[in-house]
């Protein structure tokens, strides 16, 4: 029995250590990034709920300094049809959310950090609408990331007879789609349904903080993030609770991670032959493939290879996607070998036989007579 609890106690404290090496290692990555850019992104500036301005003046509209809000008035053609007892008014179950402050001490789960959040609801209406904030100074060509947690609520009555009480509490229950995602227009316009503005994939994100990141290349010395969400009721069932909460955002200029240095080479044994530096090694296809670590970007995967950012976005374009996104662990074809065809043989025509060349010459023939047999002709 002891031997069980030494051996669980172990293992915790293995556990404990490594959440421990993988903060820090997550702090690292972080600190390859410069400053949060935007104003007011933990939502802290002020006193949410009396100290934060009415925006325009409206009452209903009570936003973070540094943030702006937006919404559609009117119901826009995409939507589903109202609820049967809407008798066909097209605004019977749409409107302009209420934008408010939370704070902690009154709902703790609603505020990720600090003292306090932003929120915007709609009470038993469908709404689309959001914040976004215009950032500028920024360099043209610098790479952005904006990041920022949501947290929704959406509550589907449990009866007409009690049609305005969550039967879960603050706890989602049959929620609709909430359409989520975050954006960035590089070229700093206010426009959130503008085809400049590069947003995140959809995402729920149902009674528990969730982070929602994009990334862009500035076009302006002035960009402009957002924050978007629309209740939508599909089934058309009502949903009294249409709640969204929004902390911690930030806007950081992404720089390449700094490449590890090279060890020094060994040195060299006589007798022996010195080890190689170790190489990147292929596909068995040839293709070279970079496996996603963290705190990659596309941008600073390019600059390692030495290739442009668009090849790998071209070789990888069914994972990666319009939105540029990469995860940690995800394998990108970075580059493909080229085929060169094989040169087809030459036929070599066969060098013929030389044939020896007859030569001419002449012979002389002299006569004697060898009066003494000596075998000499005397003058």
């Amino acid at each position: 029995m002891m031997r069980k609890r030494s051996w669980l106690i172990a293992l915790a404290l293995i556990s404990i250590f490594s959440l421990w090496l993988g903060a820090s290692g997550a702090e690292q990555v972080r600190a390859q990034e410069g400053p949060n850019l935007l104003r007011n992104g933990g939502f802290e500036e002020g006193q949410a709920g009396q100290a934060w301005p009415f925006q325009d003046g409206i009452p209903e509209v009570q936003v973070a300094p540094g943030w702006r809000a937006f919404w559609l008035d009117d119901p826009p053609p995409y939507v589903a049809p109202p609820p049967d007892y809407c008798q066909g008014d097209p605004k019977c179950a749409w409107g302009r959310p209420e934008f408010r402050g939370t704070a902690a001490y009154e709902y703790p789960n609603r505020v990720r950090s600090g003292q306090f959040s932003q929120k915007y609801f709609s009470f038993n209406r469908q709404h689309e609408a959001g914040l976004y904030q215009q950032v500028s100074g920024i360099q043209p060509g610098t790479r952005l990331r904006f990041s920022v947690w949501i947290q929704t609520w959406s509550c589907m009555p449990e009866s007409s007879e009690k049609w305005n009480v969550c039967p879960t509490g603050d706890r989602s229950h049959n929620p609709a789609p909430m359409h989520i995602w975050v954006g960035i227009d590089p070229t700093g316009g206010t426009n959130w349904a503008a085809p400049t503005v590069v947003r995140s994939p959809e995402r729920e994100a149902y009674d528990q903080w969730t982070l929602f990141e994009v990334e862009a290349t500035a076009e302006s010395d002035t960009v402009t993030v957002f924050i978007h969400t629309r209740a939508d009721w599909q089934d058309r069932i009502p949903r009294i609770n249409n709640d969204v909460y929004i902390d911690d955002a930030s806007l950081v200029a992404v720089t390449p991670p700094s490449p590890t240095p090279l060890p020094p080479p060994p040195t060299a044994t006589p007798g022996s032959p010195p080890t190689p530096l170790s190489t990147p090694t292929p596909r068995p296809d040839g293709a070279i493939v970079h496996i996603v670590q963290p705190g990659d970007t596309l941008y600073g995967i390019a600059l390692q290879y030495g290739v442009s950012v668009d090849q790998i976005k071209e070789l990888n374009a069914g994972s990666i996607g319009s939105s540029g996104l990469i995860r940690v662990g995800q394998e990108l074809v970075i580059a493909i070998p080229s085929v060169t065809p094989t040169p087809s043989p030459v036929p070599v025509s066969p060098t013929p036989a030389a044939s020896p060349t007859a030569e001419t010459g002449s012979i002389c023939v002299l006569a004697f007579h060898d009066r003494n047999g000596d075998g000499f002709r005397q003058g």
